[in-house]
This record gives C-alpha cells, sequence and structure tokens, in this order.
C-alpha cells in the first residue's frame, strides 16, 4: 500500500509534523495542523482518537468495516472480511474539512466531514477517478469489537 505522502500535490495540503518532517517537507501551520484544524471551527483530534466502525451507507458495508486515522497521516481501512489496507491521509488547507486519502503515491478519494462528535463520523466520500459519491456514517467503538466467526 502507500506511504503515508499527500498525493500529486504536497503544496495544497496540511501535513503532520511527523510526516512533513520525515518527507523534508515544512509541517502544517498552526491555524491547519491536525491537531487544531477544524470542521467548521470545530477540533479533529476526536477525528484520530476514536476506532470508527461504519454503522450506514448506501449500500451494505463489508461486515465489521472500521476506519483509523492516525495523527501522523496513516490511515487503515479493514473489516472482518477483507485485508487491511494502510494508506497516508492529509487534511485539505485549503477546505479543513476535507480528508485526502492517497494509495500508492495519489489521491484516491476525499471526504468531506459532514459531522464530527465524540460518538459520530459522517463523511461525503468522493473516489477521485470516477467521482462517485457516497454518505457514510461511523460511530466510535467504546467497547471490544471482535470479528463474529463466519460460516465456511
Amino acid at each position: 500500500m502507500a506511504s503515508c505522502s499527500g498525493g500529486a500535490d504536497p503544496t495544497n495540503t496540511a501535513r503532520a509534523p511527523e510526516v512533513a518532517a520525515a518527507e523534508g517537507q515544512p509541517a502544517a501551520s498552526s491555524d491547519s495542523s491536525l491537531t487544531t484544524a477544524a470542521a467548521s471551527g470545530q477540533d479533529l483530534t476526536v477525528l484520530f482518537s476514536r476506532v470508527w466502525r461504519m454503522t450506514q451507507a448506501p449500500s451494505e458495508p463489508a461486515l465489521g468495516s472500521i476506519y483509523v486515522f492516525l495523527a501522523n497521516g496513516t490511515f487503515l481501512q479493514t473489516s472482518c472480511v477483507e485485508t487491511y489496507a494502510l494508506s497516508g491521509w492529509t487534511i485539505d488547507k485549503d477546505a479543513p474539512n476535507v480528508l485526502r486519502v492517497s494509495e500508492n503515491g495519489q489521491v484516491a478519494l476525499t471526504a468531506e466531514i459532514l459531522e464530527l462528535t465524540d460518538t459520530t463520523l459522517r463523511l461525503r466520500q468522493t473516489l477521485v477517478r470516477s467521482g462517485d459519491t457516497q454518505e457514510v456514517t461511523l460511530s466510535a467503538l467504546e467497547d471490544e469489537f471482535i470479528c463474529p466467526d463466519l460460516p465456511r
């Protein structure tokens, strides 16, 4: 999978200080850093302090689909039935409520934060290549989560 690069246009992307240092890039300014960047003035710290389980999507999500956004710019996506994927994520400095997820060094999808609370993350995801858009809702996992045994 991809490294934690910000995609094709790193100058238009706020970068976590750890990611920026590793890539020889300047870190995000204080008004657009990952810890203070805002969706409509909201601190995004809760985004990367939770494990998010998909609870609503236009089509049935894979069983146990989870997203994890780490503060260092790493994005983990997995489920009970799919292989995990590690990629990079950044914040669009011109639209701090828009996340960019990269795969193989290219922006693969954007995710506009529509709602972010301690318990709910609602995103409008757009696949860059096809332009397909869908709204998804994820809930913060509060307790242990173990994938159920699947029928064989």
